[in-house]
């Protein structure tokens, strides 16, 4: 069960959020064939400790995952593109590297990264010139939101920006998360062009590209 904290950022009745916990942990019965797996953030992790039973569940089955080091970042890089048969020019993993470490949620915007420079490379190499001509770890992502935007209409551009607003959760206190969204929630916020641009532009960046990207798993 990824994103496991969505329980406490989506649910807001504690009955419910319960009875799905007494649920879930009758996983723990030695005759279940069920076995279940969560994913929590770290700033939602103490949030656990307010079910009695999840707590007692989690103590002696945690399992903490810290940053990446070094040589796991350098194998993160290289690797997928070597499965693909591409070269990554040294300076640019070492740069790639030096960006990442200690920056909290680095990953993500380093595949991105990646995957745009791929997307652009010539030829079998990936190079610092065409990263960086692609937004670079901090730039990427903006840049293929800013492109994504201004392809769309005044109008569309407000009627994205209160769909995207409705993608997100605010955090009390922590950072905002992930807001599962059904379709029928935005038909009465007007016609479905928008959501189509919106949803081309990360087919455009992320499905389509990850059939054959060197960060494809």
């Amino acid at each position: 069960m990824d994103q496991f904290e969505e329980l406490f950022t989506l649910c807001t009745d504690d009955e419910e959020r319960g009875a799905f916990l007494n649920r879930l942990l009758t996983a723990r019965d030695e005759s279940s064939a069920l076995r279940v797996v969560l994913t929590v953030r770290a700033d939602f992790f103490g949030r656990c400790a307010d079910h009695r039973e999840l707590a007692a569940a989690l103590g002696d089955a945690t399992l903490l995952v810290g940053p990446m080091g070094t040589h796991q970042l350098r194998a993160a890089i290289v690797r997928p593109a070597a499965a693909r048969g591409l070269i990554i020019e040294r300076d640019l993993t070492a740069r790639i590297i030096e960006e990442v470490e200690g920056e909290p949620g680095a990953l993500p915007l380093m595949a991105h990264a990646l995957m745009e420079t791929w997307r652009h490379r010539r030829g079998r190499t990936l190079t610092t010139q065409v990263y960086e001509a692609a937004g670079g770890l901090h730039g990427a992502i903006a840049r293929t939101a800013e492109d994504t935007y201004h392809r769309l209409t005044p109008t569309q551009a407000t009627l994205a920006r209160r769909i995207l607003l409705r993608l997100i959760a605010s955090g009390d206190g922590t950072q905002g998360t992930h807001r599962p969204t059904t379709y029928s929630e935005f038909e009465t916020i007007g016609p479905d062009t928008v959501l189509q641009h919106l949803a081309a532009a990360r087919r455009a960046s992320w499905t389509t590209t990850l059939s054959t990207s060197p960060m494809r798993p």
